[in-house]
């Protein structure tokens, strides 16, 4: 019937709101999330509904159809970010120095909602419907984490949302096409002998060795990708010396690499060790590289892709349901690709207005509370319906 999913999840807004408040009140950053899940597991004893809670950071709730159909994932992410709180929200982070900056709160709160609706019209959802809270997608590995535990291994199809303010709000995108880069985040150390500022000669300084890698590592992109191929290499820290009058000893740089092709990460990769190799050797000091692989590319898959584009056709007008466009940031929602076929769908909550288009992972970010009910009515669909229609993992 159109727009069930919509009406009904417009008539739980306020209890939808109630919960996100809850959530952005109470963020935690990565692996730390207990206080949060005690929250989800809350709400979930209070609706009946089972769960499977493998450690205290993640949360895999379970909606059992009446009928036979696919297992379905819907992923929210749980995790926050250390950013001190500047909305002046009246429901503002009570944790100093830790925000939900980046919409995970809105994610929760649009699952849990979704987890009520599908309650209510269990007798003839097909299949069985997993919403995984998973902790940890900042750069930590939640995603890896959750796969470990053996709980998704069973799932036939995939399905995350992201609020995103880039876009307008109300907006839904979604498009068969590559939405994020796959992400790096490395370590290099740099190991030289100190000594007196004064007697230079007698050492071999790290924070020189360092400043020439900074310098040499942008032409990794610049000089050794094809300019066709999209990639990204950032050093975001760089760490040497105590007091102006001793030479380092020993230089830390932490950066990242992006990529949209596995072919063209591996190349960044290699490049990046090398020239590190070279260059420490040419200021006398030793060098290692720890790199970890994060998330794969996140690459919408075709069939999913156009189911929920027409979940979300029957909930909005044509001219709100539009394309994606590849970025450079990542989301380890891709490594469940390693599973089953993924969707990443993003919806809108830019407005000027409301102030909910400030930049994520900003202290002023704010999420437009009207688009929650969109977030959770299209979770619930694409649940629905690729319940009823993904044929029980025949299609993995």
């Amino acid at each position: 019937m159109k727009n069930i999913w919509y009406q009904a999840a417009l008539a739980m807004k306020d209890e939808t709101v109630r919960l996100y408040r809850r959530l952005h009140q109470i963020p935690e950053v990565a692996y730390q999330e207990t206080e949060t899940h005690a929250f989800l597991r809350e709400t979930l004893d209070r609706w009946g509904v089972p769960y499977a809670a493998p450690d205290a950071h993640i949360t895999v709730a379970q909606v059992q159809g009446a009928l036979p159909g696919a297992v379905v994932g819907i992923r929210c992410d749980t995790d926050a970010l250390p950013v001190q709180e500047e909305t002046g929200a009246e429901f503002a982070s009570l944790h100093p120095g830790v925000m939900h900056a980046c919409g995970h709160d809105a994610h929760m709160a649009a699952g849990l909602s979704a987890i009520r609706m599908l309650l209510d019209r269990k007798n003839d959802l097909h299949g069985l419907v997993k919403v995984i809270f998973q902790p940890a997608e900042e750069g930590e590995a939640g995603a890896d984490q959750v796969i470990a535990t053996g709980l998704a291994d069973d799932v036939d199809v995939f399905f995350a949302i992201h609020v995103w303010s880039p876009y307008e709000t109300g907006t839904l995108h979604i498009a068969p096409v590559t939405v994020s880069a796959a992400v790096d985040m490395f370590t290099i150390t740099l190991s030289g002998s100190g000594g007196h500022g004064a007697t230079p000669e007698k050492c071999h300084d790290a924070i020189t060795a360092g400043a020439a890698l900074v310098q040499s590592l942008q032409t990794v992109v610049s000089r050794r990708v094809s300019p066709m191929q999209p990639a990204v290499l950032t050093i975001g820290s760089f760490h040497a010396g105590a007091v102006g009058n001793i030479i380092a000893d020993r230089a830390e740089l932490s950066g990242t690499i992006r990529a949209l092709d596995e072919e063209t990460r591996t190349l960044i990769e290699t490049e990046t060790e090398s020239i590190m190799r070279q260059v420490a050797a040419a200021y006398h000091c030793g060098a290692e590289m720890k790199n970890r692989r994060i998330s794969d590319v996140v690459r919408n898959d075709g069939r999913a892709a156009e189911l929920a584009r027409r979940c979300a056709l029957e909930m909005a007008d044509e001219k709100l349901v539009q394309p994606q466009r590849a970025m450079m940031i990542g989301d380890d929602f891709a490594n469940y690709g390693r599973i089953a076929p993924i969707c990443y769908a993003q919806v809108g909550i830019a407005d000027r207005e409301k102030g909910t288009d400030y930049p994520h992972h900003s202290g002023h970010f704010r999420v437009d509370e009207d688009v929650l009910p969109l977030c959770a009515a299209w979770m619930a669909s694409f649940a629905f319906r690729a319940g009823m229609e993904w044929n029980g993992g025949e299609n993995r």
